[in-house]
């Protein structure tokens, strides 16, 4: 089974995943938003919601996850981020032949090919439109109960020092602006 990851790598599996580690907590929630957490093995320390994600085994942080912690949960997949997750430690999994499936969402059309994706991933294809129109559902009400309202300036401040915010083509940016900012 060959699938190219949302960066456009071929991820080679034998089978389709039944024990990923996400590395990433948007994919931790997707999966059990899709019904597929049978399959997840193992999360970050960042991956607490849903609440029963966190009886999930952690793996540690996302750009210093405990390697060996995460070959004792022996995932035939592990999902990462090419943001947040060091490119050290996708190096470091392909060296451990643990395949590694790299997702890219900061927009909401990302987010639902993300979630397209995941389905696949966990064969809960079936599942896909109703959260992704749930997500689509919830965007459109905020949209439709700020419309009233006049546009607010907003600074969204990531971290205090260095002073980090995000980018205008961050999904921070995005979901401020569907709220009326």
């Amino acid at each position: 089974l060959i699938v190219r990851d949302m960066l456009g790598r071929e991820v080679t599996l034998p089978a389709p995943p039944l024990r990923i580690v996400s590395l990433v907590p948007s994919v931790t929630e997707i999966v059990f938003a899709l019904g597929g957490e049978a399959r997840l093995v193992g999360r970050t320390d960042f991956c607490d919601y849903p609440a029963a994600a966190l009886a999930k085994p952690s793996v540690g942080g996302m750009v210093n996850p405990n390697l060996e912690t995460l070959v004792t949960l022996k995932p035939d997949l592990v999902v990462a981020t090419d943001e947040g997750n060091r490119d050290e430690t996708v190096r470091q999994l392909a060296r451990l032949r643990i395949p590694v499936y790299l997702v890219h969402a900061n927009r909401v059309g990302e987010t639902l090919d993300l979630i397209a994706r995941v389905g696949a991933l966990t064969e809960r294809q079936a599942e896909v439109p109703r959260v992704s129109g749930e997500m689509l559902r919830r965007i459109d009400a905020v949209r439709k109960a700020v419309a009233p309202f006049a546009r607010r300036r907003v600074l969204y401040v990531l971290w205090p020092e260095p002073l980090i915010v995000p980018g205008r083509e961050s999904m921070l940016t995005e979901l401020i602006e569907i709220a009326g900012g």
